[in-house]
């Protein structure tokens, strides 16, 4: 017989009233695919994206199946009728059920983190491209782990899971985690890429940065020789001893002398400026 149960705590009380001891708590902080077999019972764990992070779980003993799932198993009975009448015909069906309803949700969850990564493109983050990265590790561990329980479930021949009577499906469900395996292994190189793009932007705007500094320092330096010279000049004239003792005759000379002292730093210093060639682009990174 098949129980669904929604609520972990009545899928505990079930799990009591069936006489099967088992933690299950300690397996609901689990992060990764647990299967275990005792004389008593089955039992498999397949952690799930969702609002609660929750799990895929059941348990199959000698008479009953029980599941805690909080997907929908549609028309499972009328497309697998007669295998559901067959011995362990049940228990094949739901673990089998089970994996297929996983697997949709962690290449759910690629998309999501695909379609991030494809955003992460045109503008790259990298704080947001290191999430991405420890997101795709994550879900390639928890597939890595799928593929595994396939595996064991099938070379322990376990006699609650029978793959021959469902030979075909069950060699196109090991093929498709497979496939979403290698999906998620080829995007590991595609943040490695994203994290050179964010460097290659970041060098990028501090070229940019100090393209303007430099250009502020040049137009400053300029400013300072303009005002400097001419003052330096000025003071010396200033002095009253040199300007009454020299300078006075020569009024019109010293006004020639500030004028020239003032405009040769000037044109100078455009000469300058024109000869380093300043120009700066905005980025379009």
């Amino acid at each position: 017989m098949i129980t669904i149960f929604r609520e972990i705590e009545k899928f505990k009380d079930g799990i009591k009233k069936e006489g099967i001891e088992r933690d299950i708590d300690s397996v609901l902080k689990l992060d990764l695919p647990f299967f275990e077999k005792q004389d008593k019972f089955v039992l498999i764990s397949l952690p799930i994206y969702n609002q609660d992070n929750s799990k895929e779980m059941m348990i199959i003993s000698k008479k009953h199946t029980l599941i805690f799932s909080s997907h929908k198993f549609n028309d499972y009975e009328k497309k697998y009728r007669s295998i559901l009448k067959k011995k362990y015909g049940e228990s094949t069906i739901m673990i089998f059920l089970i994996l297929k309803n996983v697997l949709k949700n962690y290449s759910e969850q690629f998309q999501i983190i695909r379609d991030k990564m494809d955003e992460l493109d045109i503008n790259p983050i990298i704080d947001k491209i290191e999430k991405s990265g420890r997101d795709l590790r994550r879900l390639t561990d928890r597939l890595e782990g799928l593929v595994e329980m396939i595996i064991v479930i099938k070379e322990r021949e376990i006699k609650e899971f029978d793959t021959t009577m469902i030979s075909f499906d069950y060699n196109i469900l090991n093929t498709e985690v497979r496939y979403w395996l290698e999906r998620c292994r080829s995007h590991i190189y595609r943040i490695s890429s994203l994290r050179t793009k964010s460097e290659m932007k970041s060098n990028k705007q501090l070229n940019d940065t100090m393209s303007r500094l430099t250009v502020i320092m040049t137009f400053l330096t300029i400013v300072g020789i303009v005002v400097s010279v001419p003052g330096t000049i000025g003071a010396v004239f200033g002095i009253p001893a040199l300007s009454e003792a020299y300078f006075s005759p020569h009024t019109i000379l010293l006004v020639f002398v500030l004028i020239l002292s003032t405009l040769l730093p000037i044109i100078l210093g455009l000469l300058y400026w024109k000869s380093l060639g300043f120009k700066y682009e905005k980025s379009k990174i």
